[in-house]
């Protein structure tokens, strides 16, 4: 028989969870301050003969990873500590009575839908996108900042042919590697009946530790006002415009989600690497590119050209790209951290310097099949992005740590986003997860979220191993990309 949502929540049986975490507040880490009061959610679909075996595994699981971190049933509040030192500080704190009345996993029942529900809706209208949420997430992307609001939660969409698991987690509390950890912890506590042995435990240590003097290097000599800004990069979710921000942003933004060949990547990679010189004015290109790098790249040099060159030559143009910070530390950050070890670089086309040899460009480019020019582009444009990159190392770190402990205000201490703006999470393993016999492995993922124009998301590397990317777009400038040259290129097998 099926479950109903009502029947079949994991809820808030007892205060005991809340009593092993302990009922202090733990104050937010400075990074976990600077991103968006917003929602992000994960969607992972599970074709199954059996999806109701599948729906008890994962509350078995559920039940299971809270054990392990019951600070997950928690929720992210303003902070009434004395604090000397900052303003509008925010913690995490046991759950509001608001809070425990939604459970951590909601069974929702769709008897007449397929799993290839989310398969088949990659690109949609802000509007479908919308609605989507409201059938299918557990939380909306946006909730008033001001009150306590759940660190996340759970739907298991039960569908007649498998289950759409749902995710909705509170961006201050984690990033998208976070995340990615939380739901290989959630594997591992599906696979076993009794809870595994993690690392991720001591994950609130390690936010205190962020907190902490000893983190942090004087940097006296870098100004960070590059990126970060008192104005948060989300203008709709300012002030009281949160309550009405996803539907006004529906009718102005689509979701574009495409596929970029990896062959195309690894050619496009091998092109722009041999193009790179000492550049005139003494600067050295890096030693290597990414794929990434050239991917990037591209799309932004696409997205130029769908626009016309609207912008004059004295207008400056940004692009932006997050970084995750816990491998550029030294010793590096535990991998398996759950909270924000997010940073910017941002390269602008003022700043940027000549890395390429011209004179090899007319072969490399003929060899490709896209133009002279548009090589060069690109060339310059991953070689400028991965200097910046480099830049990023330990003592960048702890000089971003010790600029935001020097802010009074900590809801003033946002980071920038750029004219076009990207976001990696393409090294999470979420194809190679194993859920355990009753679910197996996920079939596909989707993250929907509109609230950003030209925010461009690298989503998990699936089968293939080509370039997954999603982009949130004006519908009419949709249409024109699609039909950009170079665009059409990259997606080429």
């Amino acid at each position: 028989m099926p479950l109903s949502e009502k029947q079949s929540g994991i809820k808030f049986s007892s205060f005991s969870q809340m009593r092993r975490s302990g009922l202090t507040s733990q104050t937010l880490s400075p990074l976990d301050h600077t991103v968006p009061k917003v929602y992000f959610t994960f969607y992972l679909s599970f074709p199954l003969k059996d999806p109701q075996r599948g729906v008890r595994s994962l509350q078995k699981g559920l039940a299971n990873l809270t054990e392990l971190l019951p600070f997950l049933t928690k929720d992210v509040a303003p902070s009434h500590d004395d604090d000397r030192d900052h303003d509008n500080v925010h913690c995490i704190q046991p759950p509001s009575a608001a809070s425990q009345a939604i459970p951590m996993l909601r069974i929702r029942n769709h008897i007449t839908e397929s799993v290839r529900t989310m398969m088949d809706t990659a690109t949609c209208t802000g509007i479908e996108d919308v609605r989507f949420s409201e059938r299918y997430a557990p939380l909306p992307s946006v909730l008033d900042p001001g009150n306590s609001q759940p660190i996340l939660r759970f739907v298991a969409n039960v569908m007649t042919d498998g289950i759409i698991l749902a995710l909705t987690f509170n961006h201050r509390v984690s990033d998208g590697t976070g995340i990615g950890n939380v739901l290989e912890a959630l594997s591992l506590c599906c696979q076993s009946d009794h809870p595994p042995l993690i690392p991720h435990q001591n994950d609130l240590q390690l936010r205190r530790q962020l907190l902490s003097p000893s983190r942090a290097v004087k940097q006296s000599v870098r100004d960070f006002a590059e990126t970060y800004s008192p104005e948060q990069p989300f203008h709709c979710i300012e002030g009281d415009k949160w309550s009405t921000a996803m539907d006004r942003m529906a009718k102005e933004l689509d979701t574009f989600r495409f596929r970029f060949s990896n062959q195309q990547a690894k050619s496009l990679k091998k092109a722009c690497a041999s193009l790179l010189t000492k550049g005139g004015s003494g600067d050295e290109p890096p030693s290597f590119l990414s794929c990434y790098d050239v991917m990037t790249a591209l799309l932004t040099l696409s997205l130029r050209q769908s626009e016309g060159h609207k912008t004059t030559e004295e207008e400056d143009f940004t692009v932006a790209h997050v970084v995750n910070a816990r491998s550029r530390m030294d010793p590096p950050y535990p991998p398996h951290y759950m909270g924000n070890m997010v940073t910017m670089a941002i390269v602008s086309q003022s700043g940027s310097a000549d890395l390429v040899d011209i004179s090899k460009a007319s072969a490399a480019a003929k060899e490709l099949g896209i133009s002279e020019d548009e090589l060069v582009q690109i060339a310059n444009m991953a070689a400028n992005m991965r200097r910046k990159l480099i830049g990023i190392d330990d003592q960048y770190v702890r000089g971003v740590l010790a600029h935001l402990q020097e802010q009074r205000d900590w809801s003033k201490t946002y980071i920038k986003g750029g004219d076009i703006s990207y976001s990696s999470i393409r090294h999470l393993r979420v194809f190679d997860f194993d859920f355990g016999p009753e679910l197996g492995k996920v079939a596909d993922f989707r993250l929907f979220f509109g609230l950003l124009d030209k925010f461009c998301l690298v989503l998990p590397a699936g089968p293939g191993n080509d370039w997954d990317m999603q982009v949130s777009l004006d519908p009419i400038f949709q249409q024109v990309l699609r039909k950009n040259r170079l665009f059409r290129w990259a997606l080429k097998h």
